[in-house]
């Protein structure tokens, strides 16, 4: 989030803020991630990464600068949440009525007569530069600004664009394919597990509910009355509408992540301020429906926890003063404190909420490192866990070589709801398709590592069927050439299968199907015994690296050589090697044999480029010269 240091300078005293740069070391060191600050304008701007969990207060400059007034324990001369609001007069012609799902808690309207839709006010426009906001007109630009401010999105309609008489504004369901025009002239089709606002004289919707307005009611340059909206929406319903339309914005990223249910009448009241200030016109009054819910909750907390928690003695009184900057109410007793967090901190449920607080603040870089403890008692044996191992090293033994392929398919028993590709719109129900979707992929890569007879792969992954999730492992053979393919992969795969039956203690595993072997290893846990201790870790290869793969194919040649005895195969590679430069990938010797005082050494060459597609023709011309030299070396001959 984008957050204007002059805009965070009108909650303080002039002069009490400290420098940017000083602010945003703080936060990073003590509350937020700091992405960078620049300048825009004449505007120092922070770009501060704020996480789901502060996500309640943190998402507006009051947030920001309230953090700011706790870590440098200076007073906040202006601030809008702690202000006593009178929603009067009530509106007695403009009428608001909720739905009975619970999915809006809280509706405030307001309505104001005689505004002029104009340019907003240099200094308004400014501040919403200074963090990236287009300028719309005053009235919009209101809205946006309450936003910014106070994390309080809200919403403004032209009341004149309802039917009927007066004003009536409703919440629903949407219907099963009914459509809606957004502004921007965008549409799109909503369900049954959505919110929308209705007029409800024409029962037609104006705008989905935390997310986006719609076109129908849109404030343009005629637009002399308007009602304002400032409303708590269900957090996981607007989340789940977001993601279904593909449509997050500003509004919706505060709704989802719980906006306080005391913040509506306070963005209404600071939005109407504001209203009155830019645009003109006169406040008709207020119309509401439902109620604030959730309050916080007392959490106790004692300094014996704290210490515990943190590994260092903080004594009571700098507790304290800590919670005294954090603005909770608390008593204590003792070294017991009971404290209540302000309503917009809705991370405060447990104590350990608190003691993070208090470490935070108290700052972690304060608090000295130590050993842990030893275990009061010894871990457990994972027998999930422990036999995953046993099968990983055995398969691997076995030159298998392990695979971490999607759970996302293009089939299956589960369907997503809200798929991210046309090809991974179902939850796998079987590892045997990813398996041989993989063997189909790396066959033809298998002279480039290094395998001329077969190539074995296995995942050890959890599938998804109406039953539940459980975990199973498969493995797969694919075999080259021609002759006797198919007992060759029975072999290997039969191979395989009685070296896992001997390690998983002589369970009977099922047959393949056809060059996959999969089976469920939850059942499989059953009829095995717990094991005493988890398997050796194979040793980890020092020295290995890794280069860019190259996107372009790789071309095969064969060589054999005849020698006189006693040469070393590595004298021909490296003839190999001098002549193919960059281009050889690899030299495999997979033919030896000895006759009348001579060895004849067969050898696989991988060419490939990382810039073009090699031809016939430039391979040929490597393998004449290596030839050339072959051929001129004294009792060398190529067969």
């Amino acid at each position: 989030m984008k957050v204007s240091y002059e805009w965070l300078q009108t909650f303080f005293p002039t002069g009490a803020l400290p420098p940017v740069e000083d602010v945003a070391e703080k936060l990073m060191f003590h509350a937020y991630e700091v992405e960078g600050v620049e300048t825009v304008g004449a505007t120092p701007v922070i770009d501060v990464d704020v996480l789901p969990n502060r996500a309640s207060d943190s998402l507006s400059h009051r947030g920001i600068a309230r953090e700011i007034a706790t870590l440098f324990d200076i007073p906040m001369e202006r601030d809008p949440l702690r202000m006593q609001v009178d929603l009067t007069p009530g509106d007695t012609q403009t009428t608001v009525t909720l739905g009975t799902d619970a999915s809006c808690s809280y509706y405030i309207a307001a309505r104001i007569a005689g505004v002029k839709v104009t340019d907003s006010p240099a200094w308004l426009r400014e501040r919403l530069a200074a963090i990236g906001q287009k300028s719309i007109n005053n009235i919009v630009d209101a809205t946006n600004y309450c936003l910014f401010e106070l994390g309080q999105p809200t919403h403004v309609f032209d009341s004149h664009k309802f039917r009927g008489t007066h004003p009536t504004i409703a919440t629903r369901r949407a219907r099963s394919g009914e459509q809606i025009t957004l502004l921007g002239n965008t549409d799109v089709v909503l369900d049954e597990t959505m919110t929308v606002i209705v007029d409800a004289h024409s029962d037609t919707p104006i705008a989905i509910a935390g997310v986006k307005g719609g076109a129908l009611a849109e404030v343009t340059q005629d637009t002399v009355d308007i009602i304002l909206e400032s409303a708590k929406f269900d957090p996981a319903q607007t989340r789940k509408t977001a993601q279904a339309l593909k449509l997050r914005t500003d509004a919706s990223a505060r709704f989802e992540n719980d906006v306080p249910d005391a913040l509506p009448p306070l963005g209404m009241h600071a939005l109407v301020q504001l209203v009155l200030e830019v645009a003109g016109g006169t406040l008709v009054g207020y119309s509401t429906a439902g109620a604030p819910q959730k309050e916080n909750t007392p959490v106790r907390v004692d300094t014996a926890h704290v210490a515990k928690l943190l590994g260092t003695h903080i004594p009571a009184e700098e507790i304290e003063d800590i919670l005294r900057r954090l603005e909770f109410v608390y008593t204590r007793d003792g070294d017991v404190f009971t404290v209540t967090a302000p309503f917009e901190r809705r991370d405060i449920t447990l104590p350990e909420n608190v003691i993070e607080e208090i470490g935070r603040i108290h700052g972690y870089n304060m608090i000295e490192s130590m050993q842990l403890p030893a275990p009061e008692r010894a871990a457990g044996i994972n027998k999930k866990f422990a036999y995953s191992e046993i099968i990983r090293n055995t398969l691997t033994s076995l030159g298998s070589t392990e695979v971490y392929l999607y759970s996302l398919r293009s089939s299956g028993s589960i369907a997503l709801r809200n798929a991210l590709a046309s090809d991974k719109n179902y939850l796998r129900n079987n590892l045997s398709d990813g398996i041989r979707t993989t063997l189909d992929i790396n066959e033809r890569q298998m002279p480039l590592l290094g395998l001329y007879e077969h190539l074995s792969l296995f995942e050890i992954g959890n599938v998804f069927t109406h039953k539940g999730e459980s975990t199973h492992v498969a493995f797969g053979v694919r075999v080259v050439g021609n002759k006797k393919k198919e007992e060759r992969t029975r072999t290997v795969l039969a191979h395989i299968k009685t070296q896992l039956e001997e390690v998983l203690k002589s369970v009977v595993l099922p047959e393949p199907d056809g060059d996959v072997l999969e089976f469920n290893l939850d059942e499989v846990l059953t009829a095995v015994p717990a094991p005493d201790a988890y398997p050796e870790a194979p040793a980890v290869a020092h020295g290995v690296t890794y280069t860019q793969a190259s996107a372009y194919p790789f071309v095969l040649r064969d060589i054999a050589v005849w020698v006189p005895s006693g040469t070393d195969a590595s004298i021909i590679q490296d003839i190999v090697a001098k002549h193919s430069g960059t281009l050889l990938k690899r030299s495999d010797l997979f033919d030896t044999f000895e006759k009348d005082g001579r060895v004849s050494y067969a050898f696989h060459l991988v060419f490939q480029s990382m810039v073009e597609t090699l031809t016939d023709e430039k391979i040929g011309g490597i393998m004449e010269q290596i030839e050339m030299e072959i051929r001129a070396t004294d009792g060398w001959e190529i067969r």
